[in-house]
């Protein structure tokens, strides 16, 4: 910023109003590096233009209005329609938008600004026209992401129909529509890996995702075509899923974030792949605004341990790799000529590293697959558990009208709580051992096969002692519920840690 002192002409000022808006052509920034908004003056003030009005805040560290030297203006735009003018200095450090208080005005600004367009600008404003030349040409509307943003809003209303609620995650709502739930993900229904990219933990879950969504991906569908934008979309969704499950195997997750991810992933591609097809200020905007989304979300990520970095990281990766393959120019020649091998070899490129890390989830002697085994059986018998147990209470809760017949007890026992209980823990006792690579996991797994023998040695003596009403029978079964409410504690505090 500098001023001058030369030049004669004697002072003018004009009231106007400060907008962020954008009034002259698409692609230009719309942020207004002086803060500048509302009401205010223009002063041209000998060889210097001074911008006054109310500030949203100190920019660069300045105080008072701000002013330029008229021998550091250049690459105005001016829409004369609408009396509105984009301000820039020569190095396109800064720059304000004016809009003129009259028409008689604004031709009056005009006639004091400099005219001058830089060899930089034009070539800009050249590439802007052709580009936007071929997007007028290609179709002014994506299809694709409406689409998957209406699905994601359907399928948000039909949990909430189900009981999910409206702003805090219901799990077991959210599992039994396909979350990437690693239990039941990886022990037979890999489908959840993409079902779970259009579920939500509520609705700040789903508005935030959307509005990303929206954001990048009508751009996005627009530059790959609308093909190609569906195949990295998917791509990407199944890459945020595996990687999550393969960095944290008994995750539920759920969410469209590692498929957006993916979707800025390949823009960043597209940018750095068919840079010569973009407008040079439209490049650096779109990629500085692509990477800050992408810093500041994963920064986010890394200090909450609720959300999933590790599927925003895996989306990203196979957004910007399907992207890079399946970028190409960005012309109506280029998309007329189809490229299935370019597909094929996207998916390959996803898919094989995908595969790669999936074996130590899915295969029988995967580090992993034990304790996904074990959780799998788990989630199979707690409700069986939890009925056994009510249907146990309520045959020795005995009403004082009611004759007892111990013998008539004692078999009720045996058939409708003990047999079911054995036929049902049997899986979990046999289950594959959970190796000590895996201590916290191993020791829950010796927990669970304590309790379970505990509840069933406490019934079986429970029913003998019916049976025999012999004393020390009655003690041994007193002696087995003691041991039992001792496991039942061991395994309550190993599954809150």
């Amino acid at each position: 910023m500098n001023t001058g002192t030369s030049d004669p002409r004697a002072a003018r000022q004009f009231r106007v109003r400060y907008t962020t808006g954008q009034p002259a052509r698409s692609g230009q920034p719309v942020s207004n590096t002086f803060g500048l908004t509302g009401e205010g003056t223009l002063t041209f003030d000998g060889n210097s233009l001074v911008f006054e009005g109310k500030r949203s805040g100190f920019i660069d560290g300045l105080r008072g209005a701000p002013r330029i030297a008229l021998a550091d203006i250049a690459n105005v735009d001016y829409n004369a329609a609408s009396s509105a003018f984009l301000i820039r200095t020569r190095n396109g450090k800064h720059y304000a938008i004016v809009w003129a208080a009259s028409h008689e005005d604004a031709e009056a600004i005009w006639a004091l600004l400099p005219q001058e367009k830089t060899p930089d600008f034009l070539e800009d404003q050249a590439a802007h026209e052709r580009f936007g030349k071929v997007m007028s040409m290609l179709g002014k509307r994506a299809y694709v992401t409406p689409s998957i943003i209406a699905i994601n809003a359907a399928v948000f209303l039909i949990m909430l129909a189900a009981g999910a609620d409206l702003m805090t995650p219901n799990p077991s709502i959210h599992i039994r529509f396909g979350s990437n739930f690693g239990p039941l993900t990886w022990t037979g229904e890999e489908w959840r890996l993409l079902t779970s990219a259009f579920l939500h933990f509520g609705l700040l879950h789903i508005a935030l995702n959307m509005f990303a969504l929206y954001q990048a991906g009508g751009l996005v569908e627009r530059l790959f075509g609308s093909t190609r934008f569906a195949v990295i979309y998917l791509l990407s969704a199944l890459s945020g899923s595996v990687v999550s499950g393969w960095w944290d195997p008994l995750r539920n997750s759920a969410g469209a974030s590692g498929a957006i991810f993916g979707v800025y992933g390949a823009l960043l591609a597209f940018m750095a792949v068919r840079r010569v097809d973009i407008p040079p200020s439209m490049l650096k905007s779109i990629s500085n605004s692509a990477l800050v989304f992408c810093l500041y979300s994963l920064v986010i990520g890394a200090a909450h341990p609720l959300i999933d970095n590790a599927c925003h990281v895996g989306g990203l990766l196979g957004g910007f790799v399907s992207g890079v393959i399946l970028a190409r120019p960005f012309s109506v020649e280029a998309r007329a000529t189809p490229q299935p091998a370019k597909l094929l070899l996207a998916v390959l490129a996803i898919g094989l590293p995908l595969t790669w890390m999936a074996q130590s989830l899915v295969a029988p002697d995967g580090r992993h697959a034990a304790g996904l085994r074990f959780n799998r059986e788990l989630i199979d018998f707690i409700p069986i558990e939890g009925r056994l147990a009510r249907k146990q209470a309520d045959i020795l809760t005995i009403r004082p009208d009611v004759r007892v017949d111990r013998q008539e007890i004692a078999k009720r026992l045996r058939d409708e709580v003990l047999s079911p209980w054995r036929e049902a823990s049997k899986p979990i006792l046999q289950s594959a051992t959970i190796s000590s690579e895996n201590p916290q996991a191993a020791r829950l797994q010796a927990a669970w096969r304590d309790y379970l023998l505990a509840r069933e040695r406490a019934v079986a003596l429970r029913v003998l002692s019916l049976e025999t009403g012999d004393t020390s029978d009655e003690a041994r079964a007193i002696s087995a519920e003691e041991r039992l409410g001792q496991a039942l504690n061991t395994l309550n505090a190993l599954t809150n840690e």
